[in-house]
């Protein structure tokens, strides 16, 4: 037998290896795509805390918003089954930059501020940019409950003195948004009616 007819004898048993191993491999490829794909994000949504009176427009937190800010970190700790945040943004106002502090200290993150231009894309920077990811925003009452619309968690409701609650948006993928409150640090003291000693 010559050399050439050897060869062709033994192409064809390569093609019964390499049609297992094409598909193996295509097989893989498909699997990471989906669990790329099938990430769930979670969005927590933090109004800052109470601010303290001020002539300025920018005043610093009041001593209940100190302590009750001072307890997000590790309440958010507690919270998230992973136990980590991997993403976190804050207005760029003192009273949300230290409601945030919290946070950046016990999750060892740089706390990106957004100015009030930036809150229109929020939304779709955290689909395209934080897929899979847990991102914390503290921000105030109009600007959270546009966010968690534009989530598509639905309506978020603060009253005026509501500085406790958090909301939770979880984006799976694929899936429907949801949305959870939850509480964190005292209740709210309730004003005493006027004209009461």
């Amino acid at each position: 037998m010559t050399e050439t007819q050897i060869r062709m004898r033994r192409r064809p048993l390569l093609a019964p290896l390499l049609l297992p191993l094409l598909a193996l491999i295509a097989a893989g490829v498909a699997v990471f795509a989906l669990s790329l794909w099938t990430r769930t994000t979670v969005v927590i949504l933090v109004r800052h805390a109470e601010a303290a009176s001020s002539q300025t427009g920018d005043p610093d937190l009041s001593p209940a918003g100190e302590s009750r800010a001072r307890r997000l970190g590790p309440f958010l700790e507690e919270a998230l089954m992973a136990g980590e945040v991997d993403h976190l943004y804050a207005a760029d106002t003192r009273r949300a930059q230290q409601s945030a502090a919290s946070v950046a200290n016990q999750f060892k993150l740089p706390i990106n501020l957004l100015g009030s231009s930036d809150w229109a894309g929020l939304a779709s920077r955290i689909r395209r940019e934080h897929r899979g990811a847990t991102v914390v925003v503290v921000g105030y009452a109009a600007t959270l409950q546009s966010l968690a619309t534009q989530l598509g968690g639905g309506t978020v409701t603060l009253e005026e003195d509501d500085f406790g609650s958090i909301f939770v948006v979880v984006l799976p993928s694929p899936g429907q948004p949801k949305l959870l409150r939850l509480r964190y640090g005292d209740p709210p003291v309730p004003a005493k009616p006027a004209g009461r000693g």
